[in-house]
């Protein structure tokens, strides 16, 4: 009974959750280009409730959402989708005591949309069941986290948003033993809920967002690429000649040899005659000519 009432519920807004999917890719282009391995919000639900004090009501509820960092195409993409209790009144809260044999189930709607449309979009209904545990009257109810696999077929984005669940009590056999809560997204909620999607970017294989040294990878027709490197020229060795310079001795005043023989002067001419026979006969000439000089004189001075 309880998952008929689910699948009248998913069939009924199957429609809706198509036509949200422009919200997410339509009108924000530039969100879809981001990545996002975790992401987490407020959306406020309205529950309807069933036994003693549990009655309709609004509920602030934390949504967590996360993914793969960098997942591939043809590979299974899993994201996990949490609902937790406000972080202030009201909460959800056991309408009765809960014996130990019970446990908590839950069953939701995810929007599925993606750009290009790498999975199919829409409404995909999923669910967990809890642990067995007992639970007292007016207790907290933490619902287990749920798992919404996806193959995408290309690279792209994909969103998941979060959407209406139902929590439930089903039996160690697997069957539902009672219904708890029946939670939609307030009308007043969409842009909350739209804000807690979670964005899967689906990357080429080989492709990684960390930083370092890139790989080796090999394309569609076998060749690898290789990893450019830096190569350091090997400097030529550099030929030095040293050169060494022996200081000249001192000159010294003493002279350690002794030349035989006399100073060489060179070669003269060969001697011709004697010089003071030319001097003398000179001197005599002058003699001669100073006595004849005086001869004139007289005779001159005795004419007249």
């Amino acid at each position: 009974m309880l998952k008929s009432k689910t699948r009248r519920r998913v069939a009924v807004r199957t429609a809706i959750g198509v036509a949200s999917a422009g919200i997410l890719f339509g009108g924000v282009p530039a969100i879809a280009s981001m990545a996002a391995s975790a992401a987490s919000g407020t959306v406020t639900y309205t529950c309807t409730g069933s036994g003693t004090g549990t009655g309709s009501g609004t509920y602030r509820l934390q949504v967590d959402l996360t993914g793969p960092l960098s997942p591939t195409p043809n590979s299974a993409v899993v994201a996990t989708w949490a609902i937790r209790q406000p972080v202030a009144s009201p909460f959800l809260t056991a309408p009765s005591a809960i014996p130990a044999t019970e446990r908590l189930a839950v069953d939701a709607d995810a929007l599925i949309t993606s750009s290009p449309s790498i999975v199919p979009s829409g409404l995909r209904t999923v669910g967990a069941t809890g642990a067995a545990a007992s639970a007292s009257a007016g207790q907290q109810l933490q619902p287990p986290p749920m798992l919404i696999t996806m193959t995408p077929n290309a690279t792209g984005v994909i969103a998941v948003q979060p959407g209406p669940f139902t929590l439930y009590l089903a039996s160690s056999g697997g069957s539902g033993s009672g219904f708890l809560y029946d939670c939609e997204v307030a009308t007043t909620a969409s842009a909350e809920a739209s804000a807690a999607a979670l964005l899967i970017t689906v990357r080429p294989s080989g492709t990684t967002t960390g930083t370092g040294t890139p790989t080796p990878t090999t394309t569609g027709t076998g060749t690898p690429t290789p990893t450019p490197t830096t190569t350091t020229p090997t400097p030529e060795p550099t030929i030095t000649v040293t050169t060494t310079k022996t200081a000249k001795p001192k000159k010294t005043r003493q002279i350690e040899r002794t030349p035989g023989g006399g100073a060489s002067t060179g070669g003269g001419g060969d001697a011709g005659p004697d010089a003071r026979m030319i001097m003398l006969g000179g001197a005599l000439m002058v003699a001669a000519a100073a006595i004849g000089g005086l001869v004139l004189r007289r005779r001159t001075a005795t004419r007249g």
